[in-house]
């Protein structure tokens, strides 16, 4: 999946103190596993004016002790310490093709910008519970591609809703990214501008988007559930003003069905 998927999935997850796996995560600590399918609405690339519907394929095993395989988080670790719960894992970014490879990769808008090529990261996250908000700081750093940069993701959310089979919950989130990173997704270079035709542009560090959207959970039985996430996207500062931006403000849409082992 390219980096427009990324975003929209961290954006998406973010709209819950709970990820798929944790919905159906028994209270005292255990070995799971955790499988479902989803459909996601979502642009071409960060900035597209065309979006697309996607399947979205989930797994994720967890252990009582912390570590985690997951579609969703990588392959990691997570505990608590003091009020505060930290994990560690490592992830991918499938970068972003120059051109539409076919329905479900690339974009013809960005011809001539060059490929981004995929890279591993090193995810860190803190989480803190205050009250009925639960708030998280991410941050995702490259490590095969530095000269990509990083970015940094705050969070909060609360829930709106809640009984035997249904929850409802409201969150926001907010990006920062570096210099490397803004220029390599937003900027365009000169040689770029040669032969894609936008103008040269020069991104520099700030808040890449804000996120706020609406999910709900609803459980089935003992075993399956299905969750939703209804919410919105917006591009700012230079990410905003880049030459590639053809919408700033984009929609996002998710449902998938969760199957608990």
């Amino acid at each position: 999946m390219r980096h427009a998927i990324t975003l929209t999935l961290l954006a998406l997850c973010a709209f819950s103190n709970k990820s798929f796996a944790e919905d159906a995560r028994p209270a005292q600590p255990s070995d799971s596993l955790v499988a479902g399918i989803g459909l996601a609405y979502m642009p071409e690339y960060a900035g597209a004016d065309k979006s697309r519907v996607l399947p979205l394929p989930f797994l994720e095993k967890t252990y009582a002790n912390g570590v985690f395989l997951s579609t969703q988080r990588g392959i990691g670790y997570e505990t608590k310490v003091g009020d505060f719960k930290v994990s560690a894992a490592l992830g991918y970014d499938g970068g972003r093709e120059d051109h539409k490879k076919n329905y479900f990769s690339g974009s013809d808008a960005l011809k001539g910008m060059g490929e981004i090529k995929g890279s591993a990261q090193a995810v860190l996250s803190v989480g803190y519970q205050l009250g009925s908000v639960g708030l998280g700081l991410t941050t995702k750093q490259n490590i095969n591609h530095r000269e990509y940069g990083a970015t940094y993701t705050l969070s909060a959310n609360t829930p709106l809703y809640s009984d035997a089979t249904d929850q409802i919950g409201l969150g926001m989130s907010a990006t920062y990214g570096d210099r490397k990173h803004m220029q390599t997704y937003y900027g365009v270079t000169e040689r770029q501008s040669i032969y894609s035709n936008y103008r040269p542009y020069t991104a520099k560090a700030g808040f890449e988007n804000v996120n706020v959207g609406v999910n709900w959970s609803h459980v089935i039985d003992s075993n399956w559930s299905v969750r939703s996430a209804l919410g919105a996207s917006r591009l700012m500062t230079d990410a905003a003003d880049s030459p590639l931006t053809k919408r700033k403000t984009t929609p996002m849409v998710m449902t998938a069905l969760i199957y608990k082992f």
